[in-house]
């Protein structure tokens, strides 16, 4: 019994680091950077409503726990801003600081408390609809807090209404070869808020 809660201390601990890991998203105010555990519980939330409305065929558990660890990794690898397309070296890189964090997830944890790492890998492997559903409705999220703050982190890093178009159709684009290319309803989500950032930009 020590041994696991050995554990748990250092699964709380991750939790609290988790919650000091910043994105380049912002609250309302425009200054404060969105957490990833703000981000999370967003995603978790909005999701899981979300796929009782529009997808009911999805299971919605499976959406939540998918939800609550989809950026764990981020606790060691940190987050990297994907609204402008990275290069594939960077993408490369973005995608061995995360395989690194990964193993260092499951050694702290594969053996004691196997779950995270394993529905970590679950997520990752896009395996099943589920997962997917979450990684395309993840890719909206941030579109909710730029709206809430007059976009401005999009006006910071300098894209005005048509270079954002243009970003997200290559985004969109990569998704629909990838993982999207079976989640409509997530993707009509994405379509939609995009929609409403393209009205306060022009």
């Amino acid at each position: 019994m020590k041994e696991l809660g050995d554990a748990v201390l250092r699964l709380g601990k991750l939790a609290l680091q988790f919650g000091r890991t910043n994105r380049g998203t912002f609250y309302e105010d425009g200054e404060t950077p969105e957490s990833d555990t703000d981000h999370t519980v967003m995603l978790g939330l909005i999701a899981c409503a979300y796929a009782k409305e529009k997808a009911p065929q999805l299971d919605n558990g499976k959406i939540a726990q998918f939800a609550l660890i989809h950026d764990l990794v981020e606790v060691y690898a940190g987050d990297v801003e994907t609204l402008i397309p990275l290069s594939s070296e960077a993408k490369e890189q973005k995608r061995q600081r995360e395989q690194k964090a990964l193993e260092r997830i499951e050694k702290e944890f594969g053996t004691s408390l196997p779950w995270i790492p394993r529905t970590v890998r679950e997520y990752e492997s896009l395996a099943t609809p589920e997962a997917r559903f979450v990684k395309t409705m993840d890719k909206a999220m941030p579109s909710i807090t730029h709206l809430f703050n007059n976009a401005r982190y999009i006006r910071n890093i300098g894209l005005n209404a048509v270079a954002l178009r243009a970003a997200r159709a290559e985004h969109r684009k990569e998704r629909l070869s990838t993982y999207a290319s079976d989640q409509p309803e997530a993707l009509a989500l994405y379509d939609e808020l995009a929609a409403r950032i393209y009205k306060i930009l022009d």
